[in-house]
Parts: C-alpha cells; sequence; structure tokens
C-alpha cells in the first residue's frame, strides 16, 4: 500500500481518530508508566541528497513480553524498561508519531527515560543521530553553524521515512503510525531544532546584530557569523505538518529574537532549570516570545543535563562530572518524573484531544515542590 493510499484511508475515517481518548473510563494518569509494553528497534537512514548517515532508535507501543524478549542496555550499560523483538500492539493504532532531537555531542538515545515513558503511554518515539555531532564528533564553530542547518532537515526526512514505512505491508511499523497526529521534541541544540521545525526562525543579520551587543554570551553567537549575509534558516518547505512541541533546555533565544519566535504556529511547551550552565537565561524570554497556546516549566535544581540519562552511565569525563554532580543537581528520577509528567500531559492535550490533561498537568506541577509551570492552552 502507497503512503497516500494509507493517508487517504485515514482521512476517510477507516482508521479513525476523532476527538482523542475522552471517555474517563480510558483515562491513564501522565506521569504513570503508561498501559503499553515498550518495544524497541533501530534503522538506519541514508539522504542520498545530502548525504547524510541518520541511524534512527524507535520506541513503540508493544503487546506483551515474550520470554525471549531481549532487553535493551543503551550505551552498553543502562537498561531501561524497553524490550528488543516485540511485536507492536496495533489495537489502538495508529499512533501519533514523536520525533526527538538530541543534544550538541549527544546521542539518540541520551533522554531514553522520556522516550519509553511516551511509548507507554501510546506515542510511537524516533530519535536519529545527527550526523557530525554526536558523542563521537567535536564539531568546530563552523561545522556547528552548518549543523544548525542540517539538524532540522534530519528530522524531517527521518520522519518522512517512518512515514513510508506504516505504509509499508512488508514493516514492522505498517499501520502504527498516524500522518496527521505529528510533534517534535528535543534537548538544548535539539530544542533550537525544535523550535524552528515548529515554525521559529533565524535571521542572520539580526542575530548578528544581538550577538554584538545584547546577547553576547548566547551560545548560538560563535555560529552566527559563519552563515551568509542575508541567510535565514527556517523549517524546511518539504516539512511534513508537525502539530505539537516540546523544548528542553533549548538556547539560542539571541539568535530567534522575539521577532524570529513570533512565527511559531503550533503549541510549544518549554522546559528549563534555574542550575542550567548554558541555557538558564534563555528559557523565559523564549517562552515571552511564544504564541499561545504555550506553556513553561522550571525545575528548581536542574541542571543542563537533568533532561538526559547520559548522568547515570558514571562515564569518567570530567566536563560530565561537574555537569553530573549528585551535590549539586536534582535527582536524575526526580528531573524525569517532572519532565515525563508534563511532556506527556502538553502531548495527549494536543495530539490525542485530551482536554483532561489540561488539569493533570497543573495538579502535578502543584505536587512537585521542585517545579513550577505557566500556561495558556489555547
Amino acid at each position: 500500500m502507497s503512503y497516500d493510499r494509507y493517508l487517504a484511508l485515514l482521512l476517510l475515517g477507516i482508521t479513525a481518530c476523532s476527538g482523542g481518548r475522552q471517555d474517563p473510563g480510558n483515562f491513564w494518569p501522565p506521569g504513570e508508566f503508561g498501559p503499553h509494553h515498550v518495544g524497541f528497534r533501530e534503522v538506519e537512514f541514508y539522504d542520498d541528497a545530502r548525504e547524510r548517515t541518520l541511524g534512527t532508535a524507535i520506541w513503540y507501543p508493544a503487546l506483551s513480553t515474550p520470554a525471549d524478549a531481549e532487553p535493551v542496555l543503551y550505551l552498553s550499560l543502562l537498561a531501561g524498561q524497553a524490550l528488543r523483538g516485540l511485536d507492536a500492539d496495533h489495537r489502538q493504532a495508529p499512533y501519533p508519531l514523536l520525533l526527538f532531537s538530541h543534544g550538541s555531542q549527544g546521542i539518540n538515545v541520551q533522554s531514553y527515560s522520556l522516550c519509553e515513558h511516551l511509548a507507554s503511554q501510546g506515542f510511537v518515539v524516533a530519535a536519529p543521530n545527527h550526523q557530525g555531532n554526536t558523542l563521537m564528533d567535536n564539531p568546530d564553530d563552523a561545522q556547528m553553524a552548518q549543523l544548525a542547518e542540517d539538524r532540522p532537515g534530519d528530522i524531517v526526512y527521518v520522519t518522512e521515512q517512518l512515514l513510508a514505512l506504516a505504509a509499508d505491508e512488508q514493516d514492522e511499523l505498517y499501520h502504527l503510525v498516524d500522518p496527521r497526529r505529528l510533534a517534535v521534541l528535543g534537548h538544548s541544540f535539539g530544542g533550537y531544532t525544535t523550535l524552528v521545525l515548529a515554525g521559529g526562525r533565524v535571521d542572520r543579520d539580526r542575530a548578528l546584530e544581538r550577538c554584538q551587543s545584547e546577547r553576547p554570551d548566547d551560545i548560538m553567537c560563535p555560529f552566527v557569523e559563519y552563515w551568509p549575509a542575508d541567510a535565514v534558516i527556517e523549517r524546511p518547505a518539504s516539512s511534513p505538518r508537525f502539530t505539537a512541541a516540546v523544548a528542553l533546555a533549548p538556547g539560542g533565544y539571541g539568535a530567534f529574537g522575539p521577532e524570529g519566535l513570533a512565527t511559531i504556529d503550533m503549541p510549544v511547551m518549554v522546559m528549563g532549570g534555574d542550575l542550567d550552565e548554558f541555557t538558564a537565561s534563555d528559557i523565559e524570554p523564549i517562552y515571552a516570545s511564544l504564541p499561545p497556546p504555550r506553556a513553561l516549566v522550571e525545575i528548581s535544581g536542574a541542571g543542563h543535563m537533568s533532561f538526559t540519562d547520559i548522568c547515570r552511565a558514571g562515564l569518567p569525563v570530567p566536563e560530565l562530572e561537574q555537569l553530573c554532580d549528585p551535590g549539586k543537581f536534582i535527582d536524575t528520577d526526580l528531573a524525569f518524573a517532572i519532565t515525563n509528567t508534563l511532556a506527556s500531559a502538553w502531548l495527549r492535550r494536543f495530539l490525542l484531544s485530551e482536554t483532561a490533561m489540561e488539569e493533570a498537568a497543573r495538579r502535578a506541577a502543584a505536587d512537585f515542590s521542585a517545579a513550577s509551570l505557566q500556561a495558556q492552552w489555547e
């Protein structure tokens, strides 16, 4: 079956998703690991036009676990709750598709706790490695400038490939993904990527002016000068229509500016920590510049790495040891409990039309003493 035929069937309502899960009997708290088992697979995509290899991790709602299912060891060290070799659960398919963009010099599985949680709640989650910007890379400023242009295209390409697999009767993802319900989320440089795909625009000349005057310490400033004069970084014209976004510790307010964020055309939740070493000063101005619906989650005691699982690995890297200092930063489990709950509530509200998630988010934020929530839901 072709992708066009698959989409046509969905639009005719043969696999309808009208109105979301409104039945109170189907309510599942956004902070609890959901009703689905979580399967995991990896696939490698190659974008011929851009000569980019995009190794992609995929988490998906799965059926009950067979005895021979293989546990996933992330980074060959960390055991999560996902298992390899599980059959997809098609009983409530098709599910919304979420694309996750990792941070600079991160990795596609860096925030597996969040990705597993979202899959358990009824989402398919896919995270590509951004070639040239992973744990194994050390890009210079000129390369980072190019990556700022490449990253949104990576997400768009992987989205297109996943939708094609969902239309392929021979693939495990067949009929599992709903092409009308797409969202993007990401951490740090992935948060910047998320804002671009949500409709944000970076005008190089205005960004350069801000870097030279208002915000010289913005994390994007070292890269701006490498873009040609009059350049505009924006969502690729070929992008599928994403309908919601979550930006975790995003940087680059100085690059976007208020005018570059005013063009965002979907609900965006921004999360940040008050101890973030890199982007703490970006979070509130980014939120203030977003059109509603919008939300701001601030986590007391959270640093930049509190939105990743990297600190669990205990890697003997001096920089990471400082960024992961347990005597300074909030406990990783608590940080993810907050992040998972509020991200799930936001995405369920706008992808599944679950209006009960508004009150669930308010209650959850009140219950977490380390979290604060500001939100405009309409």
